[in-house]
């Protein structure tokens, strides 16, 4: 019989506000120290103010860098290890890139963008800082301030124009009667636009990678190709002869050759794959063979290999990436790593990064060069240690000819005799995973007295390019079979009540949940968040519209037939099916998945006369992001479960 005694506290509400958040560790030029952010929450303000932290390794003292700032974040080392870089809102809450001291000191501007630094990079010889910022809306004077029509293209349809390109810029240092002065000028221009997650330099300073896309329109993000630009003389060309789905270049640290991503054999639908160029065409993928979407990746700073980032299974992963010989998982026990790992290995190969156990919410780790076991760094999440908190599983069954998995949160205390309530959480996406690391809203479902079940779908990036891709013109179908076999096989392995079943989730998983209580009467309730309700709105007003038209049936309107296969994709088509009592949750301002769709669903149901609720938040967000919303959320979503569970 598996049962467990309960001898702590339960985790509550309110301890979510706890969660020490940690991102960014970078390891020092010397190896020495490591820099990282940390961030807490500060109700008064309802806001997570961060701060950069330098910690010295060998002795783990911690200094803070940036007293008196809230809003700290992206760090980085010079590369001689002198100065550190960081970015944050200035007295115009502009965010800029700041430079200090390594040593502590006055941080100085290093940037003037007046629309904000959306990421930046030093040059190898520290001497100036490559930057990226949206280019200014041109000032209007007159009658013409209220001339402010714009074009509609591909824009979501609460994105208002003017839409402006991103370009880069380079922040250069140089001395002025002892003092350090930085100044910018433009490197590219045009009504083309530079995407995010791209600037990298080449080992010599001469060239720099980026990636160009049409224009600043999400939905045109896919038309992406790597470029690299001669700085001294403005120029660019282009890495590859492709027109689309190129992203992240790196140069390696040594040599010529650079990396970047591409989806496998062109296809949107498919994982991303790594592909490493001498510079002078596509050059080879390198890790197909892992069979892994690439999450993110950063070059060893020999330039021999690779470490690459993504969900296996359910966990989180890492895996070495040799030029010249097969991926290695590196062991790491319960822990799942998340974060960008570029300054987070050192030159001996030795990893900083961000790691979360099925029981303690991140922490800074360290796995030193040649070590089988990562060592924790910081202990800021300790108060969750004495907690009586639910047992993570992972649940193994089959489906469709796919041998799937998710996770189960057993409640603290449970006791096989007795027979719980079943909670489903679906996740997000559908490209991503459930994974066992530390998780508030299954820990405050579970603390509640409920099993919560949260699977993953043909869709997730977990399991291999096959099993992502078999969403392809299959929105809901497939995944729903997934997710019944997947209740089915808990059915059978834990003692569940199958009259106290709900079922939610939030964006592809509130499709999900809309999708399966109009398919199955076997849920008591469901709650339903920032749910794709109507793929035919969800493709015209969201601002990816691409994403629905390349992995379903083409435009909507296309024909006929196309048109009647996204309403037959669509829950509110079959609205009148459903018997849970439906919570549905958004927020006013969503342009990846437009309130519009929630609205439909909720009075199509109370049309219908079926026992619904509706809640939004005023904000302009796919999911609250503030700290004390985000709670809100929760406690809606928490009460809706103990009002038809228990």
């Amino acid at each position: 019989m598996l049962s467990f005694a309960l001898a702590a506290a339960l985790f509550q509400p309110a301890d979510q506000y706890k969660v020490v958040g940690y991102s960014s560790p970078r390891i020092s030029p010397s190896g020495t120290r490591l820099l990282f952010t940390r961030a807490r929450v500060d109700l008064e303000t309802d806001h997570r103010d961060s701060e950069l932290v330098v910690m010295d390794l060998a002795t783990r003292a911690q200094r803070v860098l940036t007293i008196g700032r809230t809003s700290v974040s992206d760090p980085s080392w010079s590369p001689q290890g002198d100065a550190i870089a960081f970015v944050a809102p200035d007295a115009d809450k502009h965010r800029e890139v700041f430079v200090l001291p390594a040593d502590g000191g006055e941080a100085a501007r290093a940037t003037d963008a007046k629309t904000g630094v959306d990421e930046y990079a030093w040059r190898p010889d520290g001497g100036a800082i490559a930057y990226l910022t949206a280019d200014s809306a041109p000032k209007r004077t007159g009658v013409a301030r209220f001339q402010d029509s714009y074009r509609v293209t591909t824009n979501a349809y609460l994105d208002t124009g003017p839409f402006l390109p991103s370009h880069l810029w380079l922040a250069t240092l140089r001395r002025e009667d002892g003092r350090q002065v930085w100044s910018s000028r433009r490197l590219t221009s045009g009504a083309w636009s530079v995407g995010s997650a791209s600037i990298s330099w080449s080992p010599d300073g001469a060239t720099l990678a980026y990636i160009r896309v049409p224009g600043p329109i999400v939905a045109d993000g896919d038309d992406s190709t790597v470029r690299l630009l001669d700085v001294a003389t403005g120029k660019s060309r282009a890495l590859t002869g492709r027109s689309a789905l190129e992203w992240q270049p790196q140069f390696a640290p040594r040599g010529g050759a650079i990396a970047y991503t591409y989806a496998r054999d062109g296809d949107p639908n498919n994982a991303g794959e790594v592909y490493v160029s001498d510079g002078s065409g596509p050059g080879r993928d390198v890790s197909r063979a892992l069979d892994r979407n690439a999450v993110d990746y950063a070059w060893y700073p020999n330039g021999r290999g690779l470490l690459l980032e993504g969900n296996d299974g359910t966990h989180r992963a890492l895996w070495r990436v040799p030029l010249d010989g097969a991926a290695s998982r590196i062991d790491l026990g319960d822990l799942d790593a998340f974060g960008d790992f570029a300054g987070s290995i050192a030159a001996d190969g030795a990893i900083a990064f961000v790691g979360a156990t099925p029981h303690r919410p991140g922490e800074i780790y360290y796995l030193a060069a040649g070590a089988s076991t990562p060592r924790r760094l910081t202990d800021g999440n300790a108060w969750a240690d004495p907690l009586a908190l639910g047992r993570v599983a992972t649940l193994d069954w089959t489906s469709g000819g796919f041998a799937e998995d998710g996770v189960v949160i057993y409640p603290p205390g449970y006791d096989a005799s007795r027979a719980y309530p079943l909670v489903l959480s679906i996740h997000g996406g559908p490209t991503g995973a459930s994974t066992s690391s530390f998780d508030v809203l299954g820990q405050l479902m579970a603390a509640r007295g409920y099993i919560v079940f949260q699977p993953n779908y043909r869709g997730s990036d977990n399991l291999g390019n096959a099993y992502q891709r078999a969403v392809y013109r299959d929105p809901v179908a497939g995944p729903d079979r997934d997710i019944m076999a997947g209740v089915a096989a808990l059915e059978r392995a834990s003692t569940i009540d199958k009259g106290r079943v709900c079922v939610s989730g939030w964006s592809y998983g509130g499709l999900m949940t809309s999708w399966l209580i109009t398919q199955h009467d076997v849920f008591r309730c469901a709650i339903s968040g920032a749910a794709v309700d109507d793929q035919v709105y969800d493709t015209v007003l969201a601002d990816d519209l691409n994403v629905n038209e390349y992995s379903m049936w083409g435009p909507p309107f296309a024909s006929a037939a196309s048109l009647a296969l996204y309403r037959s994709a669509s829950p509110l088509t079959y609205y009148r099916n459903v018997r849970a009592a439906t919570l549905i949750l958004d927020d006013t301002y969503d342009v990846r998945v437009p309130a519009a769709e929630s609205y439909a669903f909720f009075h199509a149901l109370q049309d219908a006369g079926k026992t619904v609720e509706f809640y939004q938040w005023p904000v302009s967000a796919h999911f609250p992001g503030d700290p004390i919303r985000r709670a809100d959320v929760y406690r809606r979503w928490l009460d809706w479960l103990e009002r038809y569970l228990k």
